[in-house]
């Protein structure tokens, strides 16, 4: 799988809104997605603080993280090309002001999903038996 990630800014004093993000921001994300490049993701995930904002640490270079995942490396490029659509750009760079301090970072990725964790201990396991 492949991700694109928006980095949204932080800023003292001012919170990332989830309600927004979530309410209006995303579906008119996903609607000029669809709309503009006829592709849809699979799923999307929301990295911030948790409900009420009490935990904001003003020194963190992100006050939230969106991982936009997709099935495959074209499809994620093509959604990075979003913003080359007017409509598209002119209205998500419009709504900006009403969730977060300025525009997102962005970041394609592939994902690297690790589940074998119990495996991994017993490699760290033997590694520390054989260090002793």
């Amino acid at each position: 799988m492949h991700m694109l990630a928006f980095l949204y800014p932080n800023a003292p004093g001012q919170k990332f809104d989830v309600t927004h993000w979530k309410n209006v921001h995303l579906p008119l994300g996903i609607g000029l997605t669809d709309k503009h490049l006829g592709i849809r993701p699979r799923k999307i995930m929301l990295f911030a603080p948790g409900q009420g904002g009490d935990l904001h640490y003003d020194s963190a270079p992100f006050s939230a993280i969106a991982a936009v995942i997709f099935d495959d490396k074209d499809t994620v490029e093509r959604f990075s090309t979003l913003f080359e659509c007017e409509e598209a750009a002119r209205r998500l760079s419009a709504d900006f002001p009403n969730y977060t301090p300025g525009p997102p970072a962005i970041m394609v990725s592939e994902i690297t999903e690790v589940t074998d964790i119990d495996e991994m201990i017993e490699s760290f396991k033997r590694s520390e038996m054989t260090r002793a």
